[in-house]
């Protein structure tokens, strides 16, 4: 009986490296009380809707609360006012919570978040190799009949790419 307990015991500690190995660290991504992660919105009209040209984002972010309150974003035009990123909790028995798009993302996060008007907007955060960040925001998408889909019931369609980087401060916003 010793020998499959010692077989087992062997097989757990030469897999428990690659487990620990594949747990990305990813506390050095958290703003302290005096940080943000700040950035204008990729300026072409292909990759943005319903944001003006020259919009910026501010994003504070707490990694050890992805769970529960990760962080909040705002940007300059008052679509974000420290809107708190809300998780989807049943992304964590999803293989959605694995998403993976681009080399040199570390972590991608697939959050919610409320703009002043309209219905919740789907807040994607990457975590990015060189220690930058890049948020997409998308809501909504174009009806396929004008007349099928108000869009007063869930606000103008948002589509945005901000490319951020830590800064000390508030992004002067």
């Amino acid at each position: 009986m010793a020998r499959p307990v010692t077989f087992l015991m062997s097989l757990a500690l030469a897999t428990f490296p690659v487990v620990v190995m594949g747990c990305k660290d990813i506390s050095r991504f958290g703003t302290g009380p005096d940080e943000s992660y700040c950035g204008g919105i990729v300026p072409g009209g292909f990759v943005r809707q319903g944001f003006a040209p020259g919009v910026a984002m501010r994003l504070h972010i707490d990694p050890d609360r992805l769970h529960d309150a990760p962080g909040d974003i705002s940007t300059d035009d008052g679509t974000f006012v420290d809107a708190p990123l809300r998780p989807i909790p049943q992304l964590a028995h999803d293989s959605l919570s694995t998403l993976d798009f681009g080399e040199g993302r570390v972590r991608n996060l697939l959050l919610g978040a409320q703009p002043a008007q309209g219905a919740t907007a789907y807040v994607i955060v990457s975590l990015l190799e060189n220690e930058s960040v890049e948020v997409r925001v998308l809501r909504g998408a174009p009806p396929t009949d004008t007349e099928a889909v108000p869009v007063s019931w869930f606000g103008p369609e948002l589509f945005g790419v901000f490319p951020l980087v830590r800064q000390k401060g508030t992004c002067e916003f």
